[in-house]
């Protein structure tokens, strides 16, 4: 791989494994399994929040793209520092007009640089932002995450998550994976939802998720299902978000 992307998706793709699981590989990349929270996660106190309704008045954010809407809601009682820095760069209009890159193998895609070669963003103080990882969180079918460049900092940079199709090889070694005792690490709850909702798995415990989305599925499938060319893998015909807007989700009565 060359350029400035393909080493974001080494970042990515590489550390997710996205050409097959591995054990070492499914939950860290090259940081293996023992430095993923998900090893130290409390599971019995684990709510899957992206499979439940909304919550009347829980705040959105709306993309208006080229190819379509999407609409998530977000989770600042989980990420309260990653949707600041968010909801702060949409007040500033800095979302606006971003070009989409970052359309790897039809599974996810990513926007929010500050610059064209798409190596840096932008916070608040011009820190960083630590990872906010949560048991209750989880790298489903439209997710959004934050891009930390593996590093564990991110910033105004994001990624919208499609799915990478789970085969029976992949099922089979979530269910077969161990915690420090033996026993069984994930549950059939979360494995269930992998299957069912689509995921990629190997994000889990790497990249902060503070949104999901909830209308606009097949404008990210259409994003995804891009041509793309160059180093930065852009649409070969430019797809931009146009704008985006912050609301609140009221339940249509």
């Amino acid at each position: 791989m060359r350029g400035i992307l393909k080493k974001a998706a080494a970042g990515l793709l590489a550390a997710a494994a996205l050409s097959g699981l591995s054990g070492c590989a499914l939950f860290g990349g090259d940081q293996g399994l023992n430095q993923n929270p998900v090893r130290t996660y409390d599971y019995s106190a684990m709510k899957l929040v992206q499979l439940e309704e909304p919550h009347e008045g829980q705040p959105t954010v709306t993309f208006e793209t080229d190819a379509g809407n999407i609409m998530a809601v977000l989770y600042p009682e989980y990420a309260p520092n990653t949707v600041n820095n968010f909801t702060a760069r949409v007040n500033d209009g800095f979302y606006d007009g971003q070009d989409i890159y970052g359309i790897l193998d039809g599974e996810i895609f990513m926007s929010g640089a500050a610059d064209e070669k798409k190596d840096s963003g932008v916070t608040e103080d011009g820190q960083l932002i630590a990872n906010e990882l949560s048991v209750d969180l989880w790298t489903f079918r439209g997710a959004i995450c934050a891009y930390n460049g593996r590093s564990g900092y991110g910033d105004s940079r994001f990624f919208v998550i499609n799915q990478h199709p789970l085969s029976e090889e992949d099922i089979a070694e979530l269910k077969g994976l161990t915690d420090e005792n033996g026993g069984k690490l994930l549950p059939d709850e979360l494995i269930d939802a992998f299957i069912e909702k689509g995921c990629i798995a190997g994000f889990a415990g790497r990249y902060t998720v503070f949104a999901q989305t909830i209308e606009g599925f097949d404008v990210i499938e259409k994003i995804c299902a891009s041509e793309v060319s160059g180093d930065l893998y852009a649409p070969t015909t430019p797809i931009r978000i146009n704008k985006v807007t912050l609301g609140e989700y009221h339940a249509v009565k």
